[in-house]
């Protein structure tokens, strides 16, 4: 959400290093985390006792998390030298702090997903982006401008005690730990309403459970966020090059966020959902017609951002914008991480967290792969391709064990063409774009890329009534008045 104001304000390279640092981050998030919420999720549709459930798995990882921030912190002059000869201690002390805070919250916001507060869960979710945001712009636009336009007086002795010019890194990170706090103290009446009693009885059943997943949780992120380091250590050229090509790569990998946000939102909604209906006999049917949409849902998304890439270019600054033929890449990318985390459902519901383990495994295997061969001819372009071959894999592999393990009678046809109807569109535009209009993206082009998208949505409405259409709210309610 910040990356339209990052690369307006900070340099390629500067903004590499933020990418390198948050890339970073998502491992030790693993370890803090290591598999609670979903855990949670199991056992309290499984057992009785919702609130001893949240207060134990609540505890564990307020414990955990302070344990492992103090030890980062003592041990962040030898971390900062380790990981970047640019890093400073007062980085990883912050980063200690993100991490704290965050993992504490993330019992509180699973208690919400439970408990279907999805609105409160969004309203906490959207206050935490715009907190950051103000802080950021706090830092980074008022108080420069402040120093810069004035040279006495109250609002001027201020800001010189906060900000110091020269190091924007360290109040993006400061800007973090701020809003991270502001959301623990916002979440606290989630928090009372959490029993805090620890049980280590159930303690130890929901760290048999996840803690698989603190292996698939490290593969995951290997596929999510590696590239750039191995960015960092296969690009060649001088680091000030090598941290620009890693800020240009990440801004573009941003574009893909429209598919993120999706696959993102419907992650919150879904793990608690599939957990509530995997006791219903029609379960396995729901999670078959919820896929298709799903696969609809985000094939829309690849076509309608690609048929109106020069737009959706223009949410980063211009000196980041020379790699948007990744873009397609990563947006495919994301499509099939969003049906792997749909797939991969059936291993936590029949305690064979394991298996997701050995599919992301396999999938970090692929991504570690292809970087290290082909980025030093490549550059990011191979990340790319490494993505969407790891996903791609990954999803394919989940679908044929979970056919074995949990049989869905998903309809495989009809998700695969949604897929390649909306890659056959988007070929089709580039195609006629080339052929008809020699001044690159004009009206025209618009217009013509209008009428693939309606070609698209209005195939779907013709394949999919009248269930597709009986299922939208609007018809259900005349349905109801009607019946009645």
């Amino acid at each position: 959400m910040l990356t339209p104001f990052y690369t307006r304000i900070f340099a390629p390279s500067e903004y590499g290093t933020i990418s390198i640092i948050y890339s970073l981050i998502p491992f030790l998030t693993v370890v803090y985390a290591y598999g609670m919420e979903t855990g949670y999720f199991y056992f309290s549709n499984k057992e009785k006792d919702d609130h001893k459930i949240a207060g134990t798995g609540f505890l564990s990882l307020i414990y955990s998390s302070v344990i492992l921030s103090v030890l980062l912190m003592l041990c962040s002059p030898w971390l900062a030298s380790l990981v970047d000869t640019r890093a400073r201690i007062d980085y990883i002390i912050y980063i200690a702090m993100i991490l704290a805070f965050d993992n504490i919250a993330v019992l509180p916001f699973a208690f919400l997903r439970r408990h279907e507060k999805s609105m409160r869960f969004a309203v906490l979710k959207t206050m935490n982006i715009i907190l950051n945001l103000c802080f950021n712009f706090f830092f980074l636009v008022f108080c420069p401008y402040i120093l810069n336009h004035n040279s006495s007086g109250w609002l001027f002795n201020l800001v010189s005690m906060l900000y110091h010019s020269g190091d924007g890194v360290k109040y993006v990170l400061l800007s973090n730990v701020i809003s991270s706090f502001i959301m623990l103290i916002l979440l606290l009446p989630e928090i009372r309403k959490i029993e805090l009693k620890w049980s280590k009885e159930i303690w130890q059943k929901m760290l048999n459970y996840s803690w698989p997943l603190l292996i698939l949780g490290f593969a995951g992120v290997i596929n999510e966020t590696f590239d750039r380091t191995l960015l960092k250590m296969r690009l060649p050229g001088d680091n000030i090059y090598k941290l620009g090509q890693i800020g240009i790569y990440s801004a573009c990998y941003k574009i893909s966020i429209f598919m993120t946000l999706a696959t993102q939102s419907f992650r919150y909604a879904a793990e608690p959902f599939f957990f509530k209906q995997m006791r219903e006999s029609n379960s396995r049917d729901v999670y078959a017609t919820v896929l298709k949409y799903f696969s609809f849902v985000t094939s829309f998304i690849f076509l309608g951002v690609l048929l109106y890439l020069p737009l959706a270019m223009k949410i980063i600054g211009k000196n980041f914008r020379g790699a948007e033929d990744i873009v397609p890449i990563l947006l495919m990318a994301n499509l099939f991480l969003g049906l792997f985390l749909y797939l991969s459902q059936w291993y936590k519901q029949t305690e064979k967290v394991l298996y997701g383990a050995y599919v992301s495994i396999g999938g970090a295997v692929i991504t570690l792969i292809i970087n290290y061969i082909f980025i030093p001819e490549y550059g990011y372009m191979a990340s790319a391709w490494a993505t969407l071959a790891a996903y791609s894999s990954m999803a394919m592999v989940s679908w044929v064990w979970g056919q074995r393990h949990f049989p869905v009678n998903y309809d495989i046809v009809r998700i695969g063409f949604y897929i390649w109807f909306a890659i056959a569109l988007y070929v089709v535009s580039r195609l006629m774009r080339d052929a008809m209009f020699d001044d690159g993206w004009t009206i025209g082009v618009y217009f013509l890329n209008t009428i693939l998208g309606l070609v698209y949505a209005v195939v779907f409405a013709a394949m999919e009534k009248p269930s597709f259409l009986l299922g939208l709210p609007v018809i259900k309610k005349f349905r109801k008045v009607y019946a009645d």
